[in-house]
């Protein structure tokens, strides 16, 4: 039926070409066939196509956006202001002593103990975590070994462990994925960001554990990222999806601290992107970590909340597996990093990842590593990059305090 009105169109048009021709001056009967022949096709595609382009700019027209109304920005309409205007019950004592400090690191310990979901903060690190060897391969001298080892909740979460073999007893590198394919990325699978974080710390003679993050590479259905599925189902139970990993991350660093050839009182863990964030949550929480290096994470102060503007995925909807509910009652973003005083911290950013917040970050926490006397054990390295995994200074920084 769409077609009818254009064939009509059409049928009118060709009889007033006819009529007008008519009565046209005669240049030739060839010329006229030119013309009637020429109009035909015109005619023709318009039937053919007219419909298809009624329709374009019928939907077109329909979908042209409303009369522009200006944001109204009084009060607190996106719910983040008095997100920020959040403090915590404890702060951090700035210009205290060292037993300052150590008071308000345990009462900090204590108020995240009490919580159920972090309830491990204040209970023995697991020990004997139980492990499934899987496959084995050789890159190079470095024997790559994928495992399973059963979560606190009996799930089996995979995980690379890459040794370079010899007689002595090495160091241990937990390597904490970031956003994107898992620990294919980390250990030498997949290229990407995280430049094989992996298996180049395993090259310059670590043991090297890397496990998957829930909703990613091996624990995703798909094989696409679901972890906004694993984050939003931890928030409705009332936890989160740091806490959630943060149980499968201490079971991990178990069985790297167990494995054979390491020296369990020498273990860092490092990490990109998300797997930075993860990083300093281990250190602040696991003291089994001696020496603790974020990657593309950290340069933040004040109140936790997803940020799209400084966000790395900016262009989508938050993920939700940065969010810990009631946090901010707790502690600020800088306090995981005082936390981790005195032992040994590392932030690495490329200078084309920059917060703007990131000199006031690394001042206020370095009040936490002064009050210990080991200003030197925190350092804040701008390098030339991006969003990314930075090996030599992480490892630098490993060999330097992993003695």
């Amino acid at each position: 039926m769409a077609t009818l009105p254009w064939a009509v169109l059409a049928a009118s048009a060709l009889l007033l070409h006819e009529y007008l021709a008519a009565r046209a001056v005669a240049n030739g009967r060839r010329v006229v066939y030119m013309r009637r022949a020429l109009l035909l096709l015109a005619l023709g595609a318009v039937v053919v196509i007219g419909p298809t382009i009624q329709s374009r700019v019928s939907e077109a027209w329909k979908a042209r956006p409303p009369r522009a109304v200006p944001f109204d920005s009084s009060g607190d309409p996106l719910a983040v202001r008095a997100l920020e205007e959040q403090s915590p019950e404890h702060p951090f004592p700035v210009n205290g002593s060292r037993a300052d400090a150590d008071a308000w690191r345990a009462r900090i310990l204590d108020a995240l103990a009490a919580r159920a979901d972090l309830a491990f903060v204040r209970q023995p690190a697991p020990s004997n975590v139980p492990f499934t060897a899987a496959d084995a391969e050789m890159v190079g001298t470095i024997r790559r070994t994928l495992i399973r080892f059963a979560a606190s909740d009996g799930t089996p979460i995979p995980a690379y462990v890459l040794d370079p073999g010899g007689a002595t007893r090495k160091g241990g590198v937990l390597v904490i994925p970031g956003h994107g394919p898992g620990i294919a990325a980390t250990s030498g699978l997949r290229p990407g960001y995280e430049h094989s974080a992996a298996l180049e710390m395993a090259r310059r003679g670590y043991v090297v554990l890397t496990p998957e993050l829930r909703g990613f590479g091996m624990l995703s259905p798909s094989r696409n990222a679901t972890h906004r599925l694993v984050a939003a189902a931890a928030l409705a139970a009332g936890s989160s999806y740091k806490a959630l990993v943060a149980r499968d991350l201490q079971r991990a660093l178990t069985v790297l601290q167990e494995w054979p050839g390491v020296d369990p009182g020498r273990l860092a863990v490092t990490g990109t992107s998300l797997g930075g964030e993860l990083a300093v949550l281990m250190g602040a929480l696991d003291e089994r970590v001696r020496v603790t290096v974020s990657n593309s994470y950290g340069g933040a102060i004040g109140a936790t909340r997803e940020n799209e503007r400084l966000d790395d995925e900016s262009r989508q909807t938050p993920h939700g597996c940065h969010t810990m509910p009631g946090i901010n009652r707790i502690l600020r973003q800088e306090d995981w990093v005082r936390l981790i005083a005195p032992r040994p911290v590392l932030v690495v950013r490329g200078d084309r990842n920059m917060s703007r917040q990131t000199p006031e970050f690394k001042r206020l926490v370095s009040l936490a590593f002064e009050s210990h006397g080991v200003a030197s054990h925190f350092d804040v390295t701008i390098t030339p990059g991006r969003h990314e995994f930075f090996v030599d200074p992480t490892e630098a920084f490993i060999a330097r305090w992993l003695q």
